[in-house]
Order: structure tokens, then C-alpha cells, then sequence
């Protein structure tokens, strides 16, 4: 691991005094914090304690209300994502800036497409320049092969070459500060281990890397020094070989909290979990008839004959690899490829599967891996993306919106949920990342959801706001709901799960249950070739 000496001063750029104001949120407030060269210095805070805000005041992307931005001696224009280019400063964002139906090379090169005497495009000055900047962090890469083709970990790979190509503007400085916001909430593990040691190699070369994420196991694997911010408040920075995770958590929400997901198991082998932060003990009835039902579910090139059943009150997890069929599955189960087969029971009862109006209808809910793209809709009130599934259901007799149930509605969903918005007429781009997600669970999480499809759904969130969400899937199963999991993080499969069933090249290959259920007899079916059927 890169670790940096903490007794030697090497600051290269200064936050003094920055406050930042979003109608009436104020994301920032006074925040001072110093970077030095050759750190990994992470942000961490809950949702919408300020760390993105802070990482795009750096870059220019946003003009802070007050305070300065110093690299090097030299303060910077506010607001200024020119000016803070020119400076060295590089920002790496979490949805990925590209065209994926170009080549790499014409991705790292579009702002300055190399050119021969008859004004052509050199493509091989063009390949030459592109493999230069991504074999310098991965050899592997083909940079005449499509973007799109590539895994996301080798995508992302690619945006944090282009920042540092030091030919990208006259008179612009060498990328000397790259900030990197939330880098792998798309990765893999594998995908994550490679972009961990990346960022520690630029480190070693000299760069100050500001690290913004949610993921301890990233804060602990790589960063030297951490800065928590709360409310849009300094907190504290500190090394992070003197600190302990739960040391950070106490930082970040202002108190300790007990793990919220530890399990039991009885002499019997019936699984069981300590429901919510209280730890009252949950029982499944293995009598019960199953509330959902999945019959020989394939689709051409991404499932094959996926069978399974969810009891009332039970969790059932989806574990396997990036590319296994787990979002496939309930991609399928919910309706959204024409192209899959099988049959979906609800209560028994087989359900239309022509649309997911119909399981809607029948009280499936899905929250989907990609809340951008998949999830929320963009040009909607905070209160219309809550109640469109079920809006016909708030309506007058004749039809009409009945604008007075609908708030209510929403009002008591916005405040079970905690979702942080300016008013419920907000846009969905205005609230932060976890809020954003919080509100998509909003949509689903109801006391008539019979059936809950969860893929990722604490994906982007902070520690404090997780155990929120963890709760909330209790509640959802004590009141009978049946839900299906899938999670990438180990930790949180196990804890959540009641049974695990572990996909592989869109089959299932085994079902996991009791002290079956372990991280190393996951990746021992996740990675095990496909059996025939």
C-alpha cells in the first residue's frame, strides 16, 4: 500500500473558507481542508454532506458563494472549470463522460483529433497517442476496439487516462490533482482491486488524488488521510492508519451505530437475522406457500431455466459476478425483455408477464441496478417519481388526478424515507446521489408491495443512511413481503439473506442456506463452470 509520510508538509492546493449554497440547501459551510502531493486523500460523509460539492468546487464545476481555491500558491477563478484545468486539476466522474460507440483511441483524441497534410485523420498518430496514456495503466487495452465493448472497469480506466494526457490543451498544466467521485460504485471486485492499485501508482508518481467514496474497504485499502464532512461541515481529517471503521462512522453521522445485519443460527439450522438496529429475532415459516414463484425463466443469451420460490417474510439474496444473469433475472421476472420465457406466480396465481404494468398491478415492485438510465425519471417532480406506478390508483372517479391524496402520499413517503429535498417539486437532478436512490426506494417500498425486487439498492449510500435502508427491508419482510436481493457487496448478502442462490452464465448453480452460507462457498459456485441441464 502507497503511504505517504504525515510528518513531512508537501501541500499543493488549499481549500480556505468555502461555502456553497443550492436554493435553500447549504451544501457547504465554511469548509477549510488541505491536499498534499502524493496523497490519497479521501471525502466521506453521508448523502448530501457536501464531499461531491466540495470535489466540483475544486475542479470548477461549481462557483462557491465564498472562500478560495489555492494550487501551488495560486488561487484559482471560482467557478472556473478552464482555470482550474489549466491549474493541473482533473475530475473523474461516476456516471462515465463517453462515447461508447467510438473507438478508444477517438474517445482519448476527440478534443484534438491528430491530423495529417491533407487535413485527414492520422488514426495511427491517433492509436499511437491513445495507447500511450491507457498502457500506461493497463497494457491489456485495445485501443482501436469500440468502447462500448468494454468491461466497465476497463472504461473507467480509459476516462482516468484521458485526464492525465498532457497534451490536452496549449498552456495547460500536467494533471497534478485528480479528484475521483465514488470511481467504483460500477466495478467489479476484481474491477475495484485494479482501479485501487491505479489510483495508489498515480499517487506514487506524484499526484494528489482526492478520493470521494462510500466504501470503507476502499477508504482503508488505499487513502492515507480522510476528511469527513457533516451537513455541509468540516468534521475532521485524519490518517487513516490511526483510525477504525467504526471511529469514521461515529465521524461521518455524529454517533456509533451496531452493526444492523448480524444473523443467527439456531440448533436446528434455521437461518434467522437480527431484524433492524433493535436485533428482535425473525422467523421464517418453512410451511408457508411460497409468495413468489419463478418457473423455468430463460432468455436467449442470458438465462437459461431459473427456477425459484420466496416465502412470505423471506430474503432471498442473488449472488454471483458481474455478467452472471442477476440483473438479467430480475430484468426478466419483472418483464422488461420481451425476449424471456417462464412463468411469474404471485400467491399462486400466475401473472401476465405481456408488461410490467401487470405485475405492477399484482404488487411487484423493482428497484432497478442503474437509478440514472433505469430508475428515475429526470423531468419529474420529486412527488411524481414516487407515485407513477400507481397514480391511476390516487385518481377520481372519472380519471382525474387527485393532486391533494397524491401529496399526502408523498409527504408521508418523503419522511419514512428521509429523503432530503428542497420541496416536493424538486427535480430528481437537484438531490444528491444516495438521496436520488432513497427516492426510488421510496417508489416501491409500500405497504402494499407484495413482492420486492432489490438489485443493488444500497448502492451509492453512506454507512449511516444503509442502515436506514437495511431497516426498511426488515420492515418490508415482518410485514410479510417477499424479497429478492441482489447485492455485489459480500458482507451485506450474507448479513441481509435468508437463502442465497448463486448465479453463474445466467443459470442457477446451487442453492446456499444455514452455515452454507459463506463468502468462500459463493465464489466457489459463482466461479464454477456452468453445468449443463
Amino acid at each position: 500500500m502507497h503511504m505517504m509520510d504525515a510528518s513531512i508538509d508537501n501541500t499543493l492546493l488549499v481549500c480556505e473558507h468555502i461555502s456553497k449554497r443550492f436554493g435553500i440547501t447549504q451544501a457547504l459551510d465554511d469548509v477549510s481542508v488541505s491536499f498534499a502531493a502524493g496523497e490519497v486523500h479521501a471525502l466521506m460523509g453521508e448523502n448530501g454532506a457536501g464531499k461531491s460539492t466540495l470535489g466540483k468546487v475544486i475542479s470548477g464545476l461549481h462557483k462557491q458563494d465564498a472562500g478560495r481555491v489555492i494550487i501551488a500558491g495560486r488561487e484559482l477563478k471560482a467557478g472556473s472549470i478552464e482555470d482550474a484545468f489549466n491549474a493541473g486539476i482533473r475530475i473523474v466522474h461516476q456516471e462515465l463522460a463517453q462515447c461508447p460507440n467510438l473507438s478508444v483511441a477517438e474517445n482519448l483524441c476527440l478534443h484534438d483529433l491528430p491530423r495529417g497534410a491533407l487535413g485527414m485523420v492520422d488514426r495511427a498518430r491517433m492509436a499511437e497517442r491513445a495507447a500511450r496514456l491507457v498502457h500506461r495503466i493497463e497494457p491489456s487495452i485495445d485501443v482501436t476496439a469500440e468502447l462500448g465493448s468494454l468491461s466497465p472497469g476497463h472504461r473507467q480506466i480509459c476516462q482516468i487516462a484521458a485526464s492525465l494526457d498532457d497534451q490536452i490543451r496549449p498552456g495547460a498544466e500536467r494533471a497534478r490533482v485528480i479528484v475521483f467521485d465514488e470511481p467504483t460504485s460500477s466495478l467489479s471486485i476484481s474491477e475495484t482491486e485494479r482501479l485501487l492499485d491505479v489510483v495508489r501508482r498515480l499517487a506514487c508518481d506524484g499526484l494528489t488524488i482526492i478520493y470521494v467514496s462510500h466504501r470503507m474497504s476502499e477508504i482503508f485499502a488505499c487513502c492515507d488521510r480522510v476528511t469527513v464532512l457533516r451537513d455541509g461541515k468540516y468534521v475532521a481529517t485524519s490518517l487513516v492508519k490511526d483510525m477504525t471503521e467504526p471511529d469514521l462512522v461515529e465521524q461521518m453521522i455524529g454517533r456509533r451505530i451496531a452493526t444492523p445485519t448480524a444473523r443467527l443460527r439456531t440448533p436446528g439450522g434455521e437461518a434467522a437475522a437480527l431484524r433492524g438496529l433493535g436485533g428482535a429475532k425473525h422467523k421464517i415459516e418453512e410451511s408457508a406457500a411460497p409468495k413468489l414463484e419463478v418457473r423455468g425463466m430463460s432468455s436467449p443469451g442470458k438465462l437459461e431455466d431459473v427456477s425459484f420460490a420466496v416465502r412470505p417474510g423471506e430474503v432471498l439474496g442473488i449472488g454471483g459476478l458481474v455478467g452472471s444473469g442477476r440483473s438479467e433475472l430480475l430484468d426478466a421476472i419483472f418483464a422488461l425483455d420481451p425476449h424471456a420465457r417462464g412463468e411469474v406466480l404471485i400467491d399462486g396465481t400466475p401473472v401476465d408477464r405481456s408488461s410490467p404494468r401487470s405485475l405492477i398491478a399484482a404488487g411487484v415492485g423493482y428497484v432497478p441496478e442503474d437509478r440514472r438510465l433505469q430508475g428515475l425519471f429526470f423531468d419529474l417532480s420529486v412527488s411524481e417519481n414516487i407515485v407513477a406506478p400507481y397514480m391511476d390508483r390516487l385518481a377520481h372517479a372519472l380519471g382525474l388526478r387527485d393532486l391533494r391524496e397524491e401529496r399526502r402520499v408523498v409527504t408521508d413517503r418523503i419522511r419514512e424515507f428521509q429523503v432530503k429535498a428542497a420541496s416536493l417539486d424538486s427535480l430528481p437532478n437537484e438531490l444528491s446521489g444516495g438521496n436520488q436512490q432513497k427516492l426510488l426506494i421510496a417508489r416501491w417500498m409500500h405497504a402494499d408491495s407484495a413482492v420486492l425486487l432489490l438489485d443493488e439498492p444500497t448502492r451509492g449510500i453512506d454507512v449511516g443512511t444503509k442502515a436506514e435502508i437495511y431497516k426498511l427491508i426488515h420492515k418490508a419482510a415482518d410485514r410479510g413481503a417477499a424479497i429478492v436481493l441482489v447485492s455485489s457487496e459480500m458482507p451485506e448478502l450474507l448479513a441481509m439473506s435468508d437463502r442465497i442462490i448463486v448465479m453463474a452464465d445466467g443459470r442457477c448453480q446451487g442453492e446456499l442456506c444455514g452455515d452454507e452460507m459463506t463468502q468462500v462457498n459463493i465464489l466457489t459456485l459463482a466461479t464454477r463452470e456452468a453445468q449443463p441441464a
